[in-house]
């Protein structure tokens, strides 16, 4: 039975798989030096514009810590949403790359607002004795599986400029959430103010691999400089300057040029939407809306006692029962059937979570 644990788990898409297949008989430069990296770039160019630069890494905790190592200075914070991978997964990454203050804004809510950020932010005073600002990181999609619109970003964007921050996009689910807003990428990048996005690719198929994305914004052209400048830097000397680089921009080239990378998320938020309608149908307490490929369902002790005893893998996501269930690239509808059909043995009694 296939897992609905993580994105993760799932293998390869065929497009990233034909990439690496592709890159594998030739003798190429190394360490990016490559066609196949320089095809990988211009992919990103038609993506995102010929203005943007684009560096590649092996880990989704490198491509977002090393963007914003390149963006601050020591003395400077981070403020990002406290579910956020910067804040909880990714253990001491960020203070260690960076050594800045890491800000976990806590909200009940899935997404941060400006106001958000403006509290966040007037915890510095502004002199010595305080951190300074330095970048807001936004998780796009959200790690409760929502998605900032355009007109969000763009509101949250203007509010950190205003108080000084740059701002970075942790785009591991980039993908699934341009899908789900049926926008362009720009949309939810640069055209909204984005100065950095980790663009990601193992949670679409890739089987490692992500790209940092750097983007000019008006008036504020030093600090696109600064962060081009230096981020080859912060990439070498943490080990993340793969010698063998094309066997990671290869698969990139082929889902950008294919469309793949957008087809397999789309497919990944229908199978996901289907799945929530499926478990609201049966009475389950869903307390986030269903916006990109992930779904988070309360489930009684009861219930996730049955699932579990039925094979089902997913993963335990906080407290009062919630859980998470990842659809991916080749999630099939057989295996959200299999899934509902065992939450509906479930008695009825025991499907929404108690009040």
């Amino acid at each position: 039975m296939r897992t609905f644990r993580s994105d993760n788990n799932a293998g390869l898409c065929p497009e990233a798989l034909q990439g690496i297949v592709d890159a594998a008989g030739e003798h190429q430069v190394a360490y990016g030096d490559d066609e196949w990296t320089a095809r990988a770039v211009a992919a990103f160019h038609d993506v995102f514009g010929p203005e943007v630069a684009v560096f590649f890494v092996a880990t989704g905790t490198a491509a977002n810590t090393l963007a914003i190592a390149a963006m601050t200075e020591p003395w400077q914070q981070i403020v990002c949403h406290a579910n956020s991978h910067i804040n909880d997964d990714e253990s001491t990454a960020p203070e260690r790359f960076t050594h800045c203050r890491v800000v976990g804004v806590h909200s009940d809510a899935p997404a941060l607002t400006p106001d958000d950020i403006r509290a966040a932010a007037g915890h510095s005073r502004g002199d010595v004795h305080q951190p300074q600002p330095g970048v807001l990181s936004i998780s796009n999609s959200t790690e409760l599986g929502t998605v900032y619109s355009p007109g969000e970003m763009r509101a949250l964007c203007a509010a950190a400029h205003e108080l000084g921050y740059l701002v970075h996009v942790d785009g591991a689910r980039f993908a699934n959430a341009v899908a789900s807003r049926n926008c362009t990428p720009r949309d939810l990048t640069s055209a909204a103010g984005v100065d950095a996005l980790s663009f990601g690719g193992t949670k679409n198929g890739l089987a490692l691999g992500e790209a940092v994305v750097f983007f000019p914004q008006p008036g504020n052209a030093r600090a696109f400089e600064r962060a081009v400048a230096a981020f080859p830097y912060h990439r070498k000397g943490t080990g993340h300057l793969l010698s063998k680089h094309r066997f990671v921009t290869a698969p990139f080239e082929r889902v950008l040029q294919t469309g793949a990378w957008l087809r397999h998320a789309a497919h990944a938020n229908t199978m996901a939407a289907t799945l929530a309608r499926g478990l609201e149908s049966l009475g389950y307490t869903l307390p986030h809306p269903t916006q990109a490929n992930g779904v988070f369902v309360q489930l009684s002790p009861r219930a996730d006692a049955h699932l579990q005893a039925r094979g089902h893998g997913y993963y335990p996501f906080g407290a009062n029962g919630l859980v998470r269930l990842m659809c991916s690239f080749n999630t099939e509808p057989s295996d959200i059937d299999a899934l509902l059909a065992h939450a509906s043995e479930v008695p009825a009694a025991d499907r929404p979570y108690p009040a």
